[in-house]
């Protein structure tokens, strides 16, 4: 019979570095655990001694919550625990210490010895680790660890080894409890999402765009996303695609996320006999980068996302990047830009992204002009800009956009 673990102590990293303002990421990160673990049987959310505790009505669902825990950004790493409270410790170590006996910490050591039993699997030695957040406790951190691995050793047979152990045994000491666990699951880090403003991310169909999407939200950036459909109107455009992977991303976010869906026929109805075909490309980048400024000052976002890698596609040249957005007035967010193909298709897979991306998808820039020009001049687009009237086309594109509000999926 599985042990069971009530609680899910989750730990933090990088918010543990601020400074007067910590508490206020605090209480992002808290209430977004809320929210993700909506509809799950949680009595509630502690922050106790630099950790969180979600303490669960139901222990059997404790795999579902960790997993969902994952998912939240500013978690470092989140561990189903088994919890003795301090005063089922504390006298039998306050005997032993008084008779000048070798400590047992027999409660501790029996979990601990479940927890091994229970998760060992083909592991062939082990080490027990202790930190203590409560220092007046009766034992250094090496005294509990020998403690407990002793009783570990005798009951299971299995041998310590002190580095680069199979399996690993925690215990962590508290004012009221000791937190004993033995699987440790990753999370992602970051900020708590919301905790760093609005973005508006340029979202397309293929692998990069979405990855620098999940990149910002890992920074505490909430998105809203843009994409520029080809065709008459929404029937001929691929919509479910461009929404199951916002979907993917909505996954990784706390509330429901919008996705802006813009026509690029105004453009393309300007540019015809206007723009030379090599710079269609370049011209057809400006155009959705200033729709996208217009859609984002309108949600109140402070800046905008986009997929670019230096030098992956012609458009994103050192050049072109800094000609296409001469006069745009908000930041410019570009995670991928030091990362190559292998790098961000890594990413997309890790965050479950990869195999929508790369399903077929009419991608409105794949059908422009096969030859770009790779150094563009930002006086030049603004003629191009003035000839074509982009400002128009902007205008036409944002009257004609369609708002979808995106959940999990």
């Amino acid at each position: 019979m599985a042990l069971a673990t009530p609680i899910i102590a989750c730990a933090y990293a990088e918010i543990a570095l601020k400074g007067r303002n910590r508490s206020v990421f605090l209480r992002k990160l808290i209430n977004n655990i809320q929210s993700a673990l909506k509809g799950e049987e949680i009595s509630s959310v502690k922050h106790v001694e630099s950790r969180l505790l979600v303490n669960l009505d139901d222990p059997t669902r404790a795999p579902e919550v960790a997993a969902k825990l994952k998912n939240v950004f500013g978690l470092q790493w989140i561990s189903p625990v088994v919890a003795i409270p301090r005063d089922e410790v504390d006298p039998e170590l306050r005997e032993d210490l008084e008779a000048n006996e070798e400590p047992r910490l027999t409660k501790v050591g029996e979990v601990a010895c479940a927890l091994a039993e229970e998760t060992r699997a083909g592991a062939r030695n082990f080490k027990v680790e202790t930190r203590r957040s409560d220092r007046k406790f009766g034992l250094t951190s090496p005294e509990i660890s020998r403690a407990v691995g002793y009783t570990v050793h005798t009951k299971t047979g299995l041998p310590g080894k002190m580095v680069g152990p199979d399996l690993v045994v925690n215990v962590l000491i508290l004012k009221e409890n000791v937190l004993v666990f033995s699987e440790k699951i990753p999370a992602y880090g970051g900020l708590p999402l919301a905790s760093s403003g609005r973005t508006m991310v340029l979202l397309s169909g293929g692998i990069d765009s979405p990855v620098a999407a999940w990149l910002m939200m890992r920074r505490g950036s909430r998105p809203e996303f843009v994409h520029f459909y080809s065709g008459r109107n929404l029937d001929e455009a691929d919509v479910e695609k461009i929404k199951e992977l916002a979907g993917i991303l909505a996954r990784f976010s706390p509330v429901p996320l919008t996705l802006h869906m813009v026509p690029v026929v105004p453009y393309e109805m300007r540019a015809i006999g206007t723009v030379e075909d090599r710079y269609d490309m370049v011209m057809f980048r400006r155009f959705m980068v200033k729709t996208a400024v217009r859609l984002a000052k309108r949600g109140s976002c402070l800046g905008l996302v986009t997929g670019d890698s230096l030098g992956q596609v012609a458009s994103q040249t050192l050049p072109n990047l800094g000609a296409i957005s001469s006069d745009v007035d908000l930041p410019i967010l570009r995670p991928l830009i030091g990362m190559d193909k292998m790098e961000i298709t890594a990413w997309s897979k890790e965050i479950g992204a990869f195999k929508t991306s790369i399903l077929p998808y009419r991608d409105c820039c794949s059908i422009r002009s096969p030859r770009p020009i790779l150094n563009a001049k930002a006086e030049d687009l603004l003629e191009y800009s003035e000839k074509m009237n982009l400002d128009e086309a902007v205008a036409e594109a944002i009257e004609n956009t369609v708002r979808f509000k995106i959940l999990p999926c």
